[in-house]
């Protein structure tokens, strides 16, 4: 899982990488994603995400961390495809639910800014429209899993039942009004991945957490221009509101 940090910490400019997979399914109410709640001893304690975690060296060949993001290949197929295995594997793991590779789309990338945590990880998110088994939770790293449709994660988000980090809010947020999951992955084929790769700064007393296209990105002034592309959080990160245009 990865989570976005402080603007104001030290800064931290090595990157591992991770990996998060979202189970779909359609139901009477639409679209439908599996999501698991954190156990509260652990990172993230309490929160609701998408199965997933740290890419390991059993995933793929490619290297376990980087010190220069942009001049990575974030794109190069090799680490994408290592990237897919790793979120199938811990999906695996945690809910014993197994992803189909082959119907797999990648739908964005996230790096959250340079300062933070003494962690920062960059993150794929796929889309995983076809899984087969029984759903068992492995309850050393979650307590509660739930089929949500993104809707009703986002409402109860916003009542303060259901923690999110701004990666999985911006996720469901994009997965809203979907006319079925076919739609969805010709979509995200299509179109190619989100890219997530977060700049941060203060502004009237809040965070604003902006991404390419948004016109204050390249020199971190959340007043430039009148482009946007950003979510405004406040100082427990959690997701305020989210402007476009």
């Amino acid at each position: 899982m990865v989570d976005l940090v402080s603007y104001d910490t030290a800064m931290t400019t090595t990157l591992r990488f991770a990996a998060t997979a979202l189970p779909l399914r359609w139901s009477d109410d639409g679209l439908e994603v599996l999501m698991i709640q954190r156990h509260p001893d652990l990172s993230f304690g309490g929160m609701w995400t998408f199965p997933g975690g740290a890419i390991e060296p059993v995933d793929g060949p490619e290297p376990p961390a980087v010190d220069d993001e942009e001049r990575y290949d974030w794109r190069a197929p090799g680490l994408v495809a290592t990237a897919a295995a790793a979120a199938v594997r811990e999906t695996a793991e945690e809910t014993s639910l197994r992803c189909n590779p082959a119907a797999m789309a990648w739908f964005s990338h996230w790096i959250p800014p340079t300062h933070g945590a003494p962690k920062r990880f960059a993150t794929w998110f796929f889309l995983a429209p076809e899984t087969s088994g029984d759903l068992a939770l492995d309850l050393r790293e979650n307590v509660d899993a739930r089929w949500v449709s993104p809707a009703a994660a986002l409402q109860e988000a916003a009542s303060g039942d259901f923690p999110l980090s701004v990666p999985t809010w911006v996720t469901l947020d994009d997965l809203q009004d979907v006319g079925s999951v076919a739609a969805l992955i010709d979509a995200t084929v299509t179109a190619g991945p989100r890219i997530h790769h977060t700049v941060a700064a203060p502004l009237d007393g809040h965070r604003v957490l902006m991404w390419l296209g948004d016109d204050g990105y390249t020199s971190a002034d959340p007043t430039a221009g009148s482009r946007r592309n950003r979510a405004v959080v406040n100082e427990r990160l959690v997701v305020l509101r989210r402007e476009r245009s």
